[in-house]
Parts: structure tokens; sequence; C-alpha cells
């Protein structure tokens, strides 16, 4: 019986903080597995929620993401020196698979269900290539992701995919590189069969945008909701999706009364040309109307939590977003705040702009990955000094994060979501990002007594 090891690296630094209340397993391994041949004996070894160590296996499977690729490469390579075929994939191998491949013995470019029993078949018959090039799925036929191989209490949540592709193409994101520019949905109804095999009471939903891109994909969303309350499903949901999410008052409720209780949304910026630099159209037609505010408004009213995301540093961005975001952030009373600095990942329009530029501050690759955890700048900015930019970040954060700000923030949750559930779960969101900025280099490097003064305009 030959051994696989499946292996989800880390990156050295988890800038964004290991979110423990809503920690959820990785599902491209279990993916994998589902459809492993039978006869193979199945490892996993998740490094974000335990330390590597050797183990023996026949063969070896690495995914990784940018932050965490250069720490995938030295995986490979203790299995590669000692013989072990090695085999890396996930979405930065597929962008930089000429890169990957000084470091293990085979790489798999895309979506790798459809290819991966291939892979598995030239290993045994010792013909293992150097290339192979998976094609997007089938989502009608996709196979169950075999949970039995993460096995651990560390997932406070569970996970689960309904769909796949996304056609907007922003100019920071690497999705549609790899899954595609069409939205694929599995059919509800094998979706509410895996959905009630997962043992966990809290489930994320891994999907880029639950309601998906239009009329037929939001009807879908419509009806999964509605089939969890006949079917007396009884779980908590998190999900991702865009601000048009708050367009639709039905859905709302509808989702909030079948379990949903947080959702992120990619605000982006509050900066009018930052958002058409992004190609956010959809956001920057409602900041144009002036209806922000509005639907975060109607999304916590119904017990769901707003985590809202930023992502500052465009060339478009001047030293005046920190403040003015932050001032967004404060009247609208978002619940839980992600702030990263904008990052050039391999495969998006952004790093192909910056290339071509010169703007890349450090060519040392592939160490230099290790930058690109959204937390460090990446790129030589526009209109901003490097150290300006980490000052306002830190200016934001810090005020964000005060005690007495995570207080009222705490309040103000609980009495616009009237649940204890929702407000628990915001503020234990809140309280790893705090950790995490609290502990962080840069709070030790940029914690200066005049940032109020310069940022506070």
């Amino acid at each position: 019986m030959p051994r696989l090891l499946l292996i989800n690296p880390s990156s050295t630094s988890k800038a964004l903080g290991n979110i423990w209340a809503t920690a959820w397993p990785p599902l491209n391994l279990p993916y994998l597995a589902a459809v492993t041949p039978r006869h193979y004996q199945i490892e996993v070894l998740d490094e974000n929620i335990e330390p590597f160590e050797y183990r023996e296996a026949d063969i070896i499977g690495i995914t990784s993401y940018t932050s965490s690729v250069y720490r995938a490469y030295q995986i490979a390579q203790i299995y590669r020196k000692k013989g072990t075929p090695t085999v890396m994939g996930g979405i930065h191998v597929s962008m930089m698979p000429k890169e990957a491949l000084r470091f293990c013995d085979a790489v798999v470019l895309g979506e790798a269900e459809s290819i991966w029993p291939k892979v598995l078949e030239d290993f045994e018959a010792d013909n293992l290539q150097k290339q192979y090039q998976g094609s997007w799925v089938n989502l009608e036929t996709l196979a169950i992701p075999r949970r039995d191989i993460l096995n651990n209490s560390y997932y406070r949540w569970g996970s689960m995919q309904t769909s796949r592709g996304c056609p907007m193409n922003c100019t920071f994101c690497s999705v549609t590189a790899f899954n595609g520019r069409r939205f694929r949905r599995r059919p509800l109804d094998a979706v509410i069969d895996e959905l009630e095999q997962i043992q966990q009471a809290k489930v994320m939903l891994t999907d880029d945008n639950i309601i998906g891109y239009g009329k037929k994909d939001l009807e879908w969303t419509h009806a999964f909701f509605s089939r969890i309350l006949e079917k007396g499903i009884k779980k908590l949901f998190f999900a991702q999706t865009s601000i048009l999410f708050g367009e639709d008052q039905e859905l709302i409720r509808l989702a909030a009364r079948a379990g949903l209780k947080v959702v992120f949304i990619g605000m982006e910026s509050i900066n009018p040309k930052t958002l058409q630099a992004y190609r956010k159209g959809v956001n920057l037609e409602r900041l144009h109307q002036g209806r922000y505010k509005e639907l975060i408004t109607r999304i916590r009213k119904e017990g769901i939590v707003f985590l809202g995301g930023f992502v500052l540093g465009s060339d478009e961005d001047d030293r005046s977003v920190f403040h003015s975001t932050l001032q967004f952030i404060k009247s609208s009373h978002i619940d839980a705040l992600q702030v990263t600095k904008l990052t050039p990942l391999p495969g998006t329009q952004l790093w192909r702009t910056l290339q071509k530029e010169g703007r890349i501050l450090n060519q040392n690759f592939p160490k230099a990955w290790n930058e690109y955890r959204l937390s460090r700048l990446v790129f030589k900015p526009a209109q901003m000094t490097i150290e300006e930019i980490y000052e306002g970040f830190h200016y934001l954060r810090k005020a964000y994060y005060s005690i007495w700000g995570m207080v009222k923030r705490t309040l103000f949750t609980l009495l616009a979501t009237k649940s204890l559930t929702s407000t628990f779960i915001a503020y234990k969101i809140n309280s790893s990002y705090r950790k995490a900025f609290r502990n962080s280099e840069h709070y030790r490097l940029y914690n200066r007594p005049n940032l109020k003064k310069k940022f506070g305009l």
C-alpha cells in the first residue's frame, strides 16, 4: 500500500493572525484525497496547526500560497534529497511553475482534481512527468472532499465550497487566473448532502462570493438557505460575498434565519480613484451613490456581523487615506476589520504592471516570497514613502484596536445585531487581529507619539 503524504505549509509569520475563533480546515488536500485511489494510505500535515516533523512516505504532495511557498520549497527539498518523489501544486506554483521545478520533481498547474489520478498512475509506473496541466473541473460531478483525513480538534469550523471562478478580474486578485472568469456553481442537492455530513456546528463557506454574479446565481443562493431551513440543518455560517449582498433584504433575512452569522465583504477602499484602479466597479457605483453605510446597516440589523476588508496603499492613495478610512470604519460601525497592504501576487495584473515598471523592491526570489503576506510593502509606492505607509497603517490599527474602541465596537455590534453569538464571534475576530498587531515587529518599530498629529488631519 503506497503512502501519500499531503502537506499544507505555513508562512513563517502569521501576520494577519492565526484566528483560532474562525480556524477552518483547508479543502484542497481533502479534494485530492477524494480522487486518490483507495489503495493509498493518506496522511495530512497542516503546518498551520502542528509543527513539521519528517514522516516517511512514498510520494509527497505539497500545496501553497505565495506567502508560504518558500517554506513549501524548504520542505520539498527535504524529501527530494531523500529520493522521495515530490509533487507541488496550488495557486503560486500554477503561476510560477519554472521556479517551482527547481525545488520539486513535478508540478500540477490549475485545478488538480482532474489530473491527480494521472499523476499517481505515472508515479506507480515510475514515469512521473515534470508538469501536469489540470483543467477547470466540472462541478456537476465534483467529488466530496475526504474530511476524514483532517481529524484534528483545532479546526473550530468546518469548510465547504459551493462554487469556483470569478468574472471580475480585479487587478490585485489571482482567483480569475487560477479558477477562470466563468462562475461555476455546484448542484444544490449535492451541496446540501455534503453540508449534512460536516460534523462541526460552524461552517465556513469558502466561495469567493456566495451570491455569485447574476440573477441565476442569486436564485441559487436563496434556494440554498431556504433548503437549510426546510431540512432543519442547525449550523452557523461564515461567508464571503460582495457589497451587493446588502441590496437583497429578503436574502439577508433568509440567510440570517438559516444561521449566517458573519460575512466578509471586500470594501477595498473609500477612495473612488483607487476603486477604479482596482477594477471594483460594483463598489465604485455604490460609493458614488453614497450607499456604503446603508448597505452595511441592512446586513448588521438582521444579526449578521460585517467583517470589512480594506486594501490600502495604491498609487491613487496619499497620506490622507488612513484617517479617512478610519473615520468611515468608525462611522459605519463595521463590526470587524481586515486591513492589508496592496500586494502584487504573481498572476495578477498588478504584478505584471509593477514588474514592467521595475517597482518590485526585493527581487531575491524565492526567499522574498516570505514578504508577500499582505502585511509587508513589497513595491515602491507612488504618492507616499515606504515609511509613511507603515506609519499610516500603525496609526489606523492602533486607533481601531484601542481598548476603548474594542469596548464600544462590541456594544455597537450587540445593539445592532441583537445576537450574543454574533457579538462573541466579532469580538474573537477583533481580539485575534489585535493580538497579531500588538505582537508584530511593526508595532514595536512604528509605535511613535507623533502619528496622530501626522495622520489625524
